[in-house]
């Protein structure tokens, strides 16, 4: 019965959102095998997909037709942000690489440490230049990392010395390609904390040496280059044809702008672009609608590290009681919001950290809505309350959160709470969040490196900068002691454990609600190949016009 009122409830919130594709929920048994069998056909057709283009790949055209790809935000952020433009434009690299978990080199070649960790030797590449031909090197490394400590704040992460470089007390150059690091305290996992969004590097020629602000284009040793860009409209990208890894098959790039959905798809159903990329670029339901309906297109899904929460203000009297928190956590019924509303494409989320992470705990939750209303009435007697619930509006339509929203009202109300949902956009988001003028949010993010010590500090420590910023006022003694103890523990092995424990402690306290691990949806014209997903958009060298 459970269940079954759920997905009555999961049809409803469907049909107010006007979401179509979706039909009543089936038993878990059903819809796991039915996911299997979807992303194993689609493994099979994308390998032969693979097989057939690339024998068929237009080399001339490659040379002399721009493909254009549609995202839902710009992909440059410009002069005022810590990076510029996004990791998926591949004009910045790093120095690792964070490949599914696993730390690859990237402009970091190798790397050591003391036994104590506390000592850091990089080992960097001597055949990485930027494309103004300033060479990559040691004293360019450190540069890089002295503008980190400007305070340049970004939308994608905070950018900064502490964050990339916890406990520094000196750096120095060794040799022209080596630079070591030395800590006040051990950090065993370093070599994660740089990965990606950790390290950017850019050529000095691109930024001011005492405010750190990158004054013009970003000039990065990347496979492609910026070569013009018109703000909220597009970038266009060219080949750097020095790059020191192999080269992209396309020579140039643009990547347009779109921030509404369904100009988005219409642009890809007309030709205009060829591709939609970026988080959110376009729901499930839609691009597998437009790949069944119309043979041109193709579908590409890959793991995100992207989770999607209800995240609360603790301030609210009922909030800050964990028994009401709890009674959230089991009222919603994760299994039937991936099955119904996302297509059981989506996993279940209990754990705070995404699949993705290395760190990740697998937490098994439950659905339990007799318990839910109990836990609820113990704070609320009888009383019907009422609760704001805001929503960035770009999240509400890049990734059916309003839908999971409609439902959840219609859930929660079953608690004694009714939801009042306010969709808004960006800056009045942020406006709402710093001013504490909101109840909970419902919202899509992830971490942009391999190390998660930094966003449980920033969120859930007592003193984590978001945690205050944003007003989530959350406060727990255990969490705070372990986000202070896990930095100093050496070993990677009983690191991981505390991380376990934060985990674990976050989801017994519930100090939010995971819904689902999202994953990145991509759909092309087939004209093109070999557009797979990234946990950072597409990868742009590998895709190539089809004869």
């Amino acid at each position: 019965m459970k269940k079954k009122h759920a997905s009555l409830l999961l049809a409803a919130a469907m049909a107010a959102s006007v979401i179509s594709g979706c039909g009543n929920s089936a038993n878990n048994s059903a819809a796991e095998t039915e996911k299997t069998e979807t992303i194993a056909a689609a493994a099979t057709s994308a390998a032969e997909e693979t097989t057939a283009a690339e024998a068929a790949e237009d080399t001339e055209k490659n040379e002399t037709d721009e493909v254009v790809i549609a995202t839902p935000r710009d992909a440059v952020q410009g002069s005022g942000d810590a990076y510029y433009c996004w990791e998926g434009a591949y004009v910045w690299e790093a120095l690792t690489a964070n490949n599914g978990g696993v730390i690859d080199p990237w402009l970091a070649k190798s790397w050591e440490h003391n036994d104590g960790c506390t000592e850091w030797t990089f080992n960097l590449r001597d055949d990485a230049y930027f494309t103004d031909g300033v060479q990559f090197d040691a004293d360019v490394c450190l540069k890089n990392i002295e503008r980190w400590g400007h305070g340049i704040t970004s939308t994608y992460t905070t950018l900064s010395i502490e964050k990339s470089l916890p406990n520094l007390d000196k750096m120095e150059k060794v040799d022209d390609f080596t630079v070591k690091f030395t800590f006040t305290q051990p950090i065993t996992t370093l070599e994660y904390v740089l990965s990606d969004y950790g390290s950017p590097m850019y050529s000095p020629n691109c930024f001011d040496e005492e405010t750190g602000v990158i004054s013009d284009y970003a000039i990065g040793t990347g496979p492609y280059k910026i070569v013009d860009h018109v703000e909220s409209e597009y970038v266009t990208l060219e080949r750097n044809d020095n790059y020191y890894g192999e080269n992209g098959k396309v020579k140039t790039f643009k990547i347009r702008c779109i921030p509404d959905a369904e100009t988005r798809v219409s642009a890809l159903k007309s030709g205009e672009v060829m591709g939609l990329a970026d988080n959110g670029a376009i729901t499930m339901d839609a691009a597998k609608n437009l790949c069944d309906t119309d043979s041109s297109f193709e579908m590409d899904s890959t793991p995100s590290h992207m989770t999607e929460y209800i995240m609360f203000n603790d301030k609210n009297e009922y909030l800050a009681d964990k028994r009401m928190r709890e009674a959230f956590n089991l009222a919603t019924d994760r299994d039937s919001i991936c099955s119904v509303i996302y297509g059981g494409l989506l996993q279940p989320a209990y754990s705070f950290l995404s699949t993705q992470s290395t760190f990740h705990l697998d937490i098994q939750g439950a659905y339990d809505m007799e318990q839910a209303k109990a836990l609820a009435k113990e704070v609320l007697g009888d009383k019907t309350v009422d609760m704001t619930m805001i929503i960035r509006s770009s999240t509400a339509s890049d990734y059916n959160c309003k839908a999971v929203a409609e439902y959840l009202k219609q859930v929660y109300a079953e608690l004694g709470v009714n939801i009042n949902i306010e969709i808004v956009d960006s800056s009045l988001y942020k406006e709402r969040q710093q001013e504490g003028s909101y109840d909970m949010t419902l919202t899509v993010f992830g971490i942009n490196n391999a190390d998660p010590t930094s966003t449980f500090k920033q969120y859930f420590a007592s003193e984590g900068n978001s945690n205050k910023t944003f007003n989530y006022n959350y406060y727990n003694e255990t969490i705070d002691e372990l986000v202070a103890k896990a930095p100093t523990i050496a070993d990677v092995e009983e690191r991981s454990k505390i991380y376990d424990e934060i985990q674990q402690e976050l989801f017994d306290d519930s100090a939010c609600v995971p819904i689902c691990y999202q994953i990145n949806v991509n759909i092309h014209n087939k004209a093109i190949t070999h557009y797979a997903g990234k946990t950072f958009g597409v990868g742009l060298p590998t895709i190539s016009w089809v004869k």
